[in-house]
């Protein structure tokens, strides 16, 4: 279903942009007011760029930079809100990585703060793994995405590692090929792949074929092009410091979305 969300929403706003909300907050003061202070510049100043960009946006993308100086019951609920007040949906990036239970708590905490879709690392595998997180996704109508080949240069030595199943050599292909079967099998809503390696792009396409979106992050400030990777079979791409941090956000974002069409 979250898939279909994501879609629809490419339709409508004519946009493949995922935006990236990685704002940091400063807390070398421990003082309580200044904490304060700090957080509500966080929050302030994440609403304003939800404003600025929604109409560019397809989704947003909240990670553990706004989550840990907010919190999942205070300040990320309301910037939740105003993601859906604008129309769209919220992804949380946690990349989900725990045993069963463990990852059964942590999403019921994320869909709780209105999260629409999680994504999750499949490297834990199902079986008292995801299985939890499946079905609270079932359960709940929302969506899941996996990682599949990560975005820095050192992804190569986990995602890209040769493995044979079984002790079977003549079997043996990169775990990143492994993760993209799996995401076929479990119908995921997408998977995360760099947008910094579009050879990675292709190659994972060929094995998906059309049913999985590819969503690419690490455009702009990692060096990802955006036109490259929609090129190399990409249905989406995340961009955050490059728009956040710009002097007008909108602008950033209006610029990649020209970069790709």
């Amino acid at each position: 279903m979250y898939k279909r969300k994501l879609t629809a929403s490419s339709f409508v706003r004519k946009s493949k942009l995922i935006i990236g909300l990685d704002f940091v907050a400063d807390f070398s003061s421990t003082d309580s007011a200044t904490m304060r202070a700090e957080r509500e510049r966080l929050e302030r100043e994440a609403l304003g760029v939800i404003s600025q960009t929604a109409e560019h946006a397809v989704a947003f993308k909240i990670n553990r930079h706004l989550i840990l100086p907010l919190g999942i019951s205070e300040g990320i609920p309301r910037i939740v809100d105003k993601i859906h007040d604008e129309g769209l949906t919220a992804i949380v990036d946690c990349k989900l990585n725990d045993i069963g239970n463990t990852n059964k708590v942590i999403t019921k905490y994320y869909f709780d703060a209105g999260f629409d879709a999680i994504i999750a690392n499949p490297f834990v595998g199902m079986d008292g793994g995801l299985d939890s997180v499946f079905e609270a996704a079932t359960n709940r109508k929302r969506g899941i995405i996996t990682l599949c080949y990560m975005s820095h240069p050192a992804a190569k030595d986990g995602y890209g590692l040769t493995i044979a199943p079984d002790d079977k050599v003549k079997n043996a292909e990169p775990l990143y090929i492994r993760f993209a079967r799996q995401a076929r099998l479990w119908d995921v809503d997408g998977i995360i792949v760099g947008a910094t390696h579009p050879e990675k792009i292709r190659e994972i396409r060929a094995v998906l074929g059309d049913d999985i979106p590819i969503i690419c992050p690490g455009v702009g400030a990692q060096g990802g092009s955006a036109r490259d990777a929609i090129d190399a079979g990409a249905n989406f791409v995340i961009a955050a410091r490059s728009i956040i941090e710009a002097p007008d956000p909108a602008a950033a974002a209006a610029a990649i979305i020209s970069e790709i069409q």
